[in-house]
């Protein structure tokens, strides 16, 4: 009988160490943050929480791009250092460089300091756009890519449920539209 008592508690603690490491497995995030390790300068970091899974591929460039989760204390924009974080992880620190993506309700910063390649999907409302990006949105909000939708927090506010209206304004100047239109048209192709 203490022979069989060993063999049955030999199985049980296998399952139960098994059970653990699968749990574990699940709770770990499968893809880490990236390790950014850009020098740090005399403007402050912001801290930008982001979703925990990164997305891959979809059109938006090489590399990771990871989602804004919350609103950050202040907009992002080009050249300013932000660290990543989520609930269990948190870069080092990078700079947002160039817009690699625009849709309708988001835009995709390229994040300089990552060893691989690395991207940041920001809400428009809590970005700040260069004036020919804020005029490309503008101008061309019908026609660019409606998804994804807005993020949750404005998905119940009335000037984003109607999918004919444009929700966001732009502090463009009347005199500088020429110059933007016919900058923008040197950049596109109309084939």
């Amino acid at each position: 009988m203490p022979a069989e008592r060993k063999k049955r508690a030999k199985r049980d603690g296998a399952a139960i160490s098994e059970t653990s490491r699968s749990i574990s497995a699940k709770k770990r995030q499968p893809y880490s943050l990236p390790s950014l390790s850009l020098p740090p300068t005399n403007n402050t970091a912001i801290n930008v929480k982001v979703l925990p899974l990164p997305i891959v591929g979809k059109g938006l460039g090489r590399g990771l791009t990871w989602t804004v989760d919350e609103r950050p204390t202040e907009q992002l924009r080009k050249g300013i250092s932000v660290k990543l974080f989520t609930d269990v992880q948190t870069s080092g620190i990078g700079r947002l460089s160039v817009v690699s993506d625009l849709r309708r309700h988001w835009v995709t910063f390229i994040v300089v300091g990552a060893a691989q390649p690395c991207n940041l999907r920001v809400p428009i409302p809590w970005a700040t756009l260069e004036d020919l990006e804020s005029y490309t949105h503008q101008r061309h909000y019908f026609s660019l890519a409606i998804l994804p939708p807005p993020h949750h927090s404005f998905t119940n506010r009335s000037a984003f449920l109607n999918a004919d209206d444009n929700p966001y304004e732009f502090d463009i100047e009347e005199t500088d539209l020429p110059s933007f239109s016919t900058r923008l048209e040197t950049i596109t192709n109309d084939y």
